[in-house]
């Protein structure tokens, strides 16, 4: 909620409570305690929900999500508004506890009438101080509901390229996952994940935004959820050339760029295939496909779980006595 909204919902309440003793100013008494404390009750719990409901961002661990979500928000903005939700949480606290006294200790109708509507009024303050913060908090969270669930356990294929070179339409045709697949480059503004059942195991495939031929320090949020799945995530990756150039980008800089991700990432298996075979046959000897007919798909799907498999297999194994006796 906005800071008004939030004020809306705590003063509604709190107008509808009532309370009966011998004298009315008594009744007075006891009705504005508890007008106070359900004010203070209403406006907490919904600043100490919306606190919680973020990861804890002190420290950058080395995470896909954590680094993920630091990519695609201010991390700093939303740590200062963590920080002032905070400081509020414990400022209402403390007034509804000087007020709720000075209520009690009030000898007259007027005096108490005067302290409810001072705390009402600093109240109100504390929570208007917070307007940017939750409106940045409101932006953080709308951020991070696009990101999608992510499997960092499971063996993942992470498709990699130029934009347009069609990743997109590769994902699409081998897994679950439905990118937006469309002749312009950017369509993918984030990460897509798919999974498919390669009977000896589920394997996750992640689409990832087009990368450019730049330094790292220049590419954008776009590009750098890429060069986080490859980082974190990539078991495999697939490499897609666009020889037709019909992408919008030569050869030349989608190979220069494959040398790059090799000196990057030069510990993950890579596998290169060229794409649009319905458009252009070249004679590199590569591997060739076309994800709009699905030519050549299949095969590279078998390469790339061959790949998966050799390198589960090199994994090291406990000794048997050793598993026996954890067991």
């Amino acid at each position: 909620m906005t800071s008004e909204e939030l004020l809306d919902k705590a003063f509604k309440k709190v107008a509808k409570i009532d309370s009966q003793a011998d004298s009315k100013l008594e009744m007075i008494r006891r009705k504005s305690v508890s007008r106070i404390s359900s004010a203070n009750d209403v406006l907490t719990t919904a600043l100490q929900r919306y606190h919680n409901a973020f990861p804890s961002v002190k420290e950058r661990s080395e995470s896909f999500m954590i680094e993920l979500m630091c990519t695609v928000t201010d991390m700093d903005r939303l740590k200062q508004a963590l920080s002032k939700v905070g400081w509020a949480i414990g400022k209402l606290e403390d007034l509804r506890r000087n007020y709720t006294r000075a209520v009690k200790q009030a000898p007259d109708l007027n005096r108490i009438d005067d302290a409810r509507k001072e705390y009402y009024g600093r109240t109100s303050s504390v929570i208007k101080r917070l307007d940017s913060d939750l409106k940045a908090m409101a932006a953080a969270r709308e951020a991070y509901r696009k990101i999608p669930m992510v499997d960092e356990e499971m063996p993942t294929i992470v498709i990699a390229g130029f934009p347009n070179v069609g990743k997109s339409q590769l994902v699409e045709r081998i897994s679950t996952a439905r990118p937006e697949v469309a002749p312009y480059p950017f369509t993918t503004k984030g990460i897509e994940v798919g999974r498919f059942d390669a009977g000896w195991r589920k394997v996750q495939v992640i689409d990832t935004p087009g990368l450019l031929d730049r330094p790292l320090e220049d590419r954008n949020a776009i590009e750098l959820q890429a060069v986080l799945a490859l980082k974190y995530l990539a078991d495999v990756i697939i490499y897609v050339l666009d020889p037709s150039e019909t992408s919008g980008y030569t050869m030349e800089k989608q190979l220069h760029l494959l040398d790059e991700i090799k000196g990057g990432f030069g510990d993950i298996p890579l596998i290169l295939v060229e794409n649009k075979a319905d458009l252009i046959q070249s004679d590199s000897g590569r591997l060739r496909m076309s994800a709009l007919t699905g030519a050549g798909v299949e095969d590279l799907v078998k390469e790339a779980m061959r790949i998966m498999k050799k390198e589960e297999n090199a994994l090291p194994r406990e000794p048997l006595a050793k598993a026996q006796e954890e067991d």
